[in-house]
């Protein structure tokens, strides 16, 4: 076994779970900001959109890199004989 790509493999695996924890913070951070402002019709969509959006394309980046990272796991799993990983390796 090349112990090189044994540590890509972990190294990527890593990177993936990481990405799929900040996914996740961001989209459940999201949906209570989102809660908060249907909870108070003060707050108007005006004065965040900017935020949700914001929010938005800080999950999009980190599904980005999840995916991507996702890819380079499966690649060196062929070649150290590990298990290949799907986007639902890390559902909740």
């Amino acid at each position: 076994m090349k112990y090189e790509l044994l540590g890509e493999y972990h190294a990527f695996m890593k990177q993936a779970k990481n990405a799929a924890e900040k996914r996740f913070a961001v989209l459940h951070n999201l949906a209570e900001q989102i809660r908060s402002l249907a909870d108070d019709p003060t707050r108007t969509l005006d004065t965040e959109t900017e935020t949700i959006e914001r929010a938005i394309a800080e999950a999009k980046a980190a599904e980005f890199e999840m995916t991507a990272a996702i890819g380079c796991v499966n690649e060196t799993a062929k070649l150290c004989g590990k298990e290949e990983i799907t986007t639902s390796s890390f559902k909740r």
